[in-house]
């Protein structure tokens, strides 16, 4: 009985916690879906960073600096979707869940971030 009612629980409080708010696909399958129509791509890494190179075509809202979710709001558009990196992929999956939060609803990051866009011999400007 414990353990039906422990079994339970976890089932009905997990099911209320977004887990697959964002999809996170490879290099390979990500250089493919940014080609896609109506796909906004988002770059969450510093502007440092950024400078440093980024994807052809990326808007750069910093996760790190102030207001990040408003200013996505400002830039992004919530009904279509959004592809985000940044250098690892820390911090494109937490951003991608404060956007999940805010409304946008069709997101996906690529796995191992920029590095893992370099490691797979994928441009940058």
């Amino acid at each position: 009985m414990k353990f039906t009612l422990i079994a339970f629980l976890s089932l009905l409080f997990g099911a209320c916690q977004p887990t697959d708010f964002v999809k996170t696909i490879s290099a390979e399958e990500f250089a493919q879906y940014i080609t896609e129509e109506g796909v906004q791509l988002l770059d969450v890494r510093t502007p440092e960073e950024y400078a440093e190179g980024h994807l052809e075509g990326a808007v750069l809202i910093d996760f790190k600096a102030d207001g990040f979710v408003e200013k996505a709001e400002a830039q992004l558009q919530k009904d279509k979707p959004v592809a985000l990196y940044c250098r690892g992929g820390r911090r494109s999956h937490s951003a991608a869940e404060l956007l999940y939060k805010a409304g946008f609803k069709q997101l996906v990051e690529l796995e191992g971030g920029i590095t893992a866009w370099n490691e797979a011999g994928k441009p940058v400007e």
